[in-house]
């Protein structure tokens, strides 16, 4: 059974987009599609100084293993963030540099995944699909060319919606 993770960077309007995307996938099997919130995980901001005294006591807060887990877990990534000052979030970039120190390779929980990118924002969202691809192929993933982006001036039809989906659904791993 292959797992998809949709992160949520926010509660707004892309975790309503990330129900709609655990939706469509939970109606493929044999798909177990999980969804998570990153505003819901207590994350300290990353510093090298405080990501020492972790690693000098063995031990990194809870929620970042939480995280990890999900990642290392998950055959398949799905984005979903608004883009902030034409760029990443800062939640979902907190992550990202928790999730590459706290692994054993620093790119474990990201390479040769598939991942697909999605934005629902105020902007037109591109600057954060870029930078996050961008990103993400650093880490080693396979990252869909394609992506889902819908802005307060332009939505996305549920034709393109579906089908977007179901060409990165396709690109899975058997």
């Amino acid at each position: 059974m292959e797992k998809i993770l949709i992160i949520s960077s926010t509660r707004n309007s892309n975790f309503d987009m990330s129900k709609k995307i655990k939706n469509f996938f939970d109606g493929l099997a044999p798909t177990v599609a999980e969804l998570i919130c990153l505003e819901d995980f207590s994350l300290p901001l990353f510093t090298p100084t405080l990501e020492m005294q972790f690693k000098n006591n063995e031990d990194f807060p809870e929620d970042i293993g939480k995280i990890k887990d999900f990642l290392l877990s998950s055959k398949a990534i799905v984005w979903c963030s608004p883009e902030y000052n034409g760029g990443i979030s800062p939640i979902l970039t907190n992550a990202i540099a928790w999730i590459s120190r706290a692994t054993t390779d620093w790119k474990e929980a990201f390479i040769n995944k598939k991942m697909l990118i999605c934005s629902s924002s105020g902007g037109n969202g591109k600057n954060f699909v870029e930078g996050l691809r961008l990103q993400l192929k650093y880490l080693g993933s396979e990252v869909m060319e394609d992506c889902i982006i819908q802005t307060k001036k332009q939505s996305i039809s549920e034709n393109e919606f579906n089908k977007k989906l179901s060409q990165f659904y396709k690109n899975l791993p058997s």
